[in-house]
């Protein structure tokens, strides 16, 4: 089970990491498990949830590029 802080690695790093957040969003078990991480079916459940797909959408399109950081 991935502790909270955990949790919040896991994200920030599909955050900052495009080629993870592909992975994460195509199949969150397995980016989990390479990251070293063991998901809850409840926490997996989340990640392929719309709301968590949602998000990715918003973070594509809003993230300042400006930053040059591509997303």
């Amino acid at each position: 089970m991935a502790t909270e802080k955990e949790m919040y690695e896991l994200i920030g790093r599909a955050v900052a990491d495009a080629e993870f957040r592909k992975k994460l969003t195509a199949n969150p078990e397995e980016a989990a498990s390479e990251a070293g991480y063991t998901l809850t079916n409840e926490q997996l459940e989340a990640l392929k949830s719309e709301d968590a797909k949602g998000i990715t959408k918003v973070l594509e399109e809003r993230f300042p590029k400006s930053l040059g950081i591509v997303i």
